[in-house]
C-alpha cells in the first residue's frame, strides 16, 4: 500500500479508539444499557424443608441472560429470562424463569464497583421422576450482591452471592408444595453501552 492511503487509515482507527475511551462514563451513569450472564457459572445449594423429614439438600446449574437499563444516576432497573436443570440420577427437572430487578450501583473506585440487585420472578419448573411428573408454579423472591471489575472499558466481570426465597410455590396450581429457599454464589459476565 503508498504510504500515503496508510496514513489516513491509521488517522482515523487512532481517532476511533481514543473517542470510544474519551467519550466512555463510569458504569452506573444515568441512560446506560447493560447485558448480563450467569452462563451455566451460576452453582447454588437449595435446601428445601419438609415437615416430619430429613431436609433435602440439593445442587442446582442454570443460565440465566439479564437486560438492564440505568434511567437515574447509579439506579437500574432490568428484567431477566432464565432456564434452568437439575438431574439427579433418573429425576429431573427443568424449568423456565422471568422476572423483573431493580439494583443500584455503588463505585468501589475507578475500574470496580459494588451492584446489589433485588427482584421478583415467575417460574415454572416441571419435574419428572420414573413414576410421576409434575408442574410447580412459584414466586420467587431474589437478590444478588456482585463485585463488579472492568478490566476493559464496557465489559464487567464480577462475583458475588446469591440468594431465592419461593414467596409461594403451587403444583396444578391450586396445590400448595414445599417451598425452596437457595443460597449460593454465582460469576457475571457482561457488558454496557451508552
Amino acid at each position: 500500500m503508498p504510504r500515503s492511503s496508510v496514513a489516513p487509515i491509521a488517522l482515523v482507527l487512532t481517532l476511533v479508539a481514543t473517542a470510544g475511551d474519551a467519550d466512555a462514563r463510569p458504569f452506573g451513569e444515568k441512560g446506560q444499557y447493560i447485558v448480563t450472564t450467569d452462563a451455566n457459572l451460576d452453582y447454588q445449594r437449595d435446601t428445601i424443608r419438609i415437615d416430619g423429614a430429613d431436609d433435602v439438600t440439593r445442587t442446582r446449574f442454570s443460565f440465566r441472560l439479564a437486560g438492564d437499563y440505568t434511567s437515574f444516576r447509579k439506579v437500574s432497573f432490568g428484567m431477566e429470562i432464565g432456564f434452568d436443570g437439575e438431574i439427579e440420577g433418573f429425576d429431573t427437572a427443568k424449568g423456565f424463569r422471568f422476572g423483573g430487578r431493580a439494583g443500584y450501583v455503588l463505585p468501589l473506585g475507578a475500574v470496580a464497583s459494588l451492584w446489589p440487585r433485588a427482584g421478583l420472578s415467575f417460574d415454572n419448573t416441571t419435574y419428572q421422576t420414573e413414576t410421576a411428573q409434575v408442574t410447580v408454579r412459584s414466586t420467587r423472591l431474589t437478590a444478588s450482591l456482585p463485585v463488579l471489575f472492568n478490566p476493559y472499558p464496557q465489559v464487567l466481570v464480577g462475583l458475588g452471592p446469591t440468594f431465592d426465597h419461593d414467596l409461594s410455590a403451587k403444583a396444578a396450581t391450586t396445590v400448595d408444595v414445599q417451598r425452596l429457599t437457595g443460597f449460593g454464589v454465582h460469576m457475571t459476565l457482561g457488558f454496557w453501552w451508552e
